[in-house]
């Protein structure tokens, strides 16, 4: 009895650890957007989550997620991008980011579906595909890439909620892609505010 105790104590606090490990932090809380960034497992590279309100309804945001030719004006770090293929709610993207000198810029297919539940929150899930289309010269390919974003109504605005994960491949640092984390959604998420605006 006194055994089991012990094992079940020990098996919770380690999950309570491995809670704790994986809890989202803020890494950055800068102009009304909040980017938050946590442990991922098996993984060395961070997930970010990046919080905004903007003053616009989903369905204006979703136009704008769906024109995937025009993610240069305001994705972060975006050199090329363009829809390659529309299925009803769901569409795939090439989009090729922006890495810094001495690393090569990476690219890679998402599949993005338009998910819209009963009470107006529309869910675009968004998933790599690193073998939809073949590898380009000078162009690194990622190995994994998987997310989404959540737009929830809140009267005239909308709360937009992007959560994402990657991992870059060839010989990116996970220090250095993970301190500098958290300006990709919030120049994301800015660029997509000042749009809206326009």
């Amino acid at each position: 009895m006194q055994v089991t105790m012990l094992l079940i104590s020990a098996f919770g606090f380690l999950s309570i650890a491995s809670h704790a490990q994986q809890s989202w932090e803020i890494d950055k809380n800068k102009d009304g957007i909040i980017v938050y960034t946590k442990e991922e497992e098996g993984s060395a590279f961070k997930s970010f989550k990046a919080v905004v309100t903007i003053h616009a309804a989903a369905g204006e945001i979703v136009e704008i997620l769906k024109n995937a030719d025009d993610y240069t004006k305001w994705y972060g770090y975006t050199n090329t991008s363009a829809l390659l293929k529309e299925e009803g709610d769901t569409q795939y993207n090439y989009v090729e980011t922006i890495f810094p000198w001495p690393y090569s810029n990476r690219d890679m297919v998402y599949r993005m579906s338009v998910n819209a539940s009963v009470n107006g929150v529309i869910k675009i899930l968004l998933k790599g595909m690193p073998d939809y289309l073949p590898e380009k010269q000078g162009i690194v390919r990622m190995k994994k890439a998987e997310g989404y974003i959540l737009l929830q109504p809140i009267g005239e605005k909308t709360e937009v909620t992007y959560v994402f994960h990657s991992e870059p491949g060839d010989n990116i640092p996970p220090w250095l892609a993970n301190n500098s984390i958290a300006e990709l959604p919030f120049r994301t998420l800015s660029g997509l505010r000042k749009l809206l605006k326009e």
